[in-house]
């Protein structure tokens, strides 16, 4: 938002200002100039209450006591136009005093009435300088003609005094000074016309330019990209809201830190874009891992250009960049997806040109076995053939059951019964031997819109799979979910993007937990692809089939684990229909 707060020009409040100064500088000039007549009249009498100097110190206590009593009535003067018309006059008074009793038309100080004329200038301007010039006019030659024709006594001589108008007609020194009065207030009113306009003009470039800053900032700030800048030694000078919310930093927290403080392993990658005079390659793009605070990892993509003034003289850098880190994950899905319909090609062309032949062979060793009068190597062969028939057979059946399209007809489930029921299966299965605890930890409240058999296909495999990872008989497997509270999104999977288009109508969060010896950093990323296995047996088809169940249910799943602590699995799926 632009700063429209400033008021382009307020006239009364520049008035009272000026007003305040005009006050000011008539004390420091008045005491000044009558110091001065008072010092002059001292050093020609003996005497410090002559008429002249009684006089002069009337006239100074006249100008403290109303500068004293303009002070006080300030604030309360609601016309302040009128207010220094008022003051105005009453210098013009007080000048006419000091003039008279100096010396009248020999007077020195017949100037001071064009003091009192910029001074209304400076206030009032054009009419203000003029009808103070008026005034001064109609004062000076009143006093003039009044003090040439007796009506007023003039002050015995004194050493103030001059002699250029000795001899000269009486209109000569009222000419001279009338026209000087009057050019004052013209000259004084254009500068200080020129003065006012000069002002408001600055004070509008300076909103433009505040503006101008605010834009700018704000330009800055809303950026997606994170946006920092830094000086010639790669100490960091801006850093935008969107960096702030990358890199969990704020502004503060890296102000002049060097680039490698924050960003470890940046220095060394942008010295490889530096020409051999030193200067630096325009745009150069790069990727850096960068671990947050929390200690989230995140793959961080840069660009860099150079940050040069008008003269096209280098002044530092400016880096934005982006978290790829989701799009490293859905590149990651994408490939994952790639390899999955390859697998599904091959299943679909090997699925049925297999599985009739194997189960004539199969079928035919079982015949000859029966009919044969075998030697026990001879038997001990046949039966290796028939088992590891079956097992080829079985291999076919999960591939089928890969490929095929997943029908999943849906419908309100209370997702406690549901995992009980599974438990119950799982207790009279083989690999219970090696659980010594299973438990669930899920409300009776806690529904789910799926589909139950794929629901319960997902469970038995990672339950199973659990078991299997497990040591025997120590083995534990808790098993519970929760609902996500609103605005959570699943970790990335190209369902997401379709979820938040969608809205969102919550997540619901199933976990499936172990104690056994977990999946090493190095394999955690390759366990849903297919074939991938860390057992001595097995088809590496598992959790394959449950990420495809659980992609066609509209959800996500996820793995963690660490080495001898066990494996969680965590599964997202959408509380409506939206596959």
């Amino acid at each position: 938002m632009l700063n429209n707060d400033h008021p382009v020009y307020n006239e009364a409040d520049e008035l009272k200002r000026r007003l305040q100064w005009v006050m000011f500088f008539r004390v420091i000039v008045a005491s000044f100039f009558i110091g001065i007549a008072a010092i002059t009249q001292l050093l020609t009498s003996d005497s410090y209450v002559t008429k002249k100097l009684v006089y002069i110190y009337i006239l100074t206590g006249g100008v403290y006591l109303c500068t004293f009593i303009y002070v006080f009535c300030l604030p309360f003067i609601k016309s302040l136009k009128r207010f220094a018309f008022i003051q105005i006059f009453m210098d013009l008074l007080l000048v006419t005093f000091l003039v008279y009793v100096t010396g009248g038309i020999s007077s020195i100080f017949s100037f001071m009435y064009s003091i009192s004329i910029i001074a209304a200038s400076i206030l009032l301007y054009i009419f203000g300088g003029i009808l103070t010039a008026t005034f001064s006019s109609l004062f000076y030659t009143l006093l003039v003609v009044f003090q040439d024709s007796g009506l007023v006594a003039p002050m015995e001589k004194s050493s103030i005094v001059v002699s250029g108008y000795a001899g000269s007609p009486l209109y000569f020194p009222i000419i001279v000074n009338i026209s000087a009065f009057y050019l004052v207030a013209f000259l004084s009113s254009f500068i200080a016309q020129q003065a006012k306009k000069s002002k408001m003009q600055l004070q509008e470039k300076q909103i433009d330019i505040e503006n101008l800053e605010v834009l700018n900032e704000n330009i800055i700030q809303s950026i997606n990209s994170g946006l920092m800048t830094l000086d010639m030694t790669g100490k960091i000078i801006t850093f935008n809201k969107a960096a702030e919310e990358i890199t969990g930093l704020l502004h503060y927290q890296v102000y002049l830190k060097s680039i490698e403080e924050v960003f470890p392993g940046v220095n060394a990658v942008l010295s490889i874009y530096e020409t051999r005079d030193g200067s630096k390659l325009q745009n150069p793009r790069f990727e850096k891992v960068f671990v947050r605070q929390d200690g989230k990892s995140l793959s961080l993509g840069f660009a860099l250009s150079i940050l040069r003034d008008k003269f096209d003289k280098e002044l530092g850098m400016i880096l934005s960049f982006q978290d790829l880190t989701r799009i490293k994950e859905m590149q990651e899905y994408i490939q994952r997806m790639d390899r999955l319909a390859a697998v599904g090609r091959l299943a679909a062309g090997i699925a049925h040109e297999i599985r009739n032949p194997l189960a004539s062979i199969s079928g035919s060793i079982q015949v000859l076995r029966k009919d044969l009068d075998l030697q026990e190597e001879n038997r001990r062969l046949m039966d290796i053939i028939v088992r590891e028939s079956n097992n080829l057979s079985h291999l076919i059946s999960d591939f089928a059951q890969f490929v095929k399209p997943v029908k999943h007809e849906k419908e309100m489930v209370v997702l406690k019964d549901l995992v009980d029921d599974v438990l119950a299966m799982f207790q009279n299965s083989p690999e219970a031997k090696a659980i010594a605890s299973i438990r669930q930890t899920i409300d009776t409240t806690t529904t789910v819109w799926t589909s139950p058999q794929l629901i319960t296909q997902v469970l038995w495999n990672l339950i199973i799979n659990a078991a299997h990872a497990v040591d025997s008989g120590r083995g534990t497997i808790v098993i519970s979910a929760r609902e996500m509270e609103s605005g959570f999104q699943p970790p990335m999977d190209l369902q997401r993007f379709k979820d938040a288009a969608d809205g969102g109508a919550g997540w619901l969060e199933l976990k499936v937990e172990d104690n056994g010896k977990g999946i090493p950093e190095t394999d955690i990323d390759k366990i849903f692809d297919p074939f991938f296995t860390t057992k001595d047996s097995g088809t590496g088809l598992g959790l394959s089939i449950v990420h495809k169940i659980i992609q066609e249910l509209g959800g996500t799943i996820a793995a963690s684990a660490r080495p001898d602590q066990g494996t969680v699995f965590c599964m997202y799926l959408p509380l409506s229909n939206r596959a």
